[in-house]
């Protein structure tokens, strides 16, 4: 069985325990969107605030 692993701080997330998050961000000149899954909704921001520059 392969586990998830948190896109922000990696640790394994146990299944169906997932936060699935939409991370909006600019890419060149386009702004992308990409769903990652986060250990939690903190994870989920940081991951954002990241991103955001």
């Amino acid at each position: 069985m392969q586990t998830k692993k948190c896109a922000y701080c990696r640790k394994p997330i146990a299944q169906g325990k997932e936060v699935k998050k939409e991370l909006r961000y600019v890419h060149g000149a386009q702004l992308a969107r990409k769903e990652n899954d986060y250990c939690s909704k903190q994870c989920a921001e940081h991951d954002q605030m990241a991103h955001e520059s």
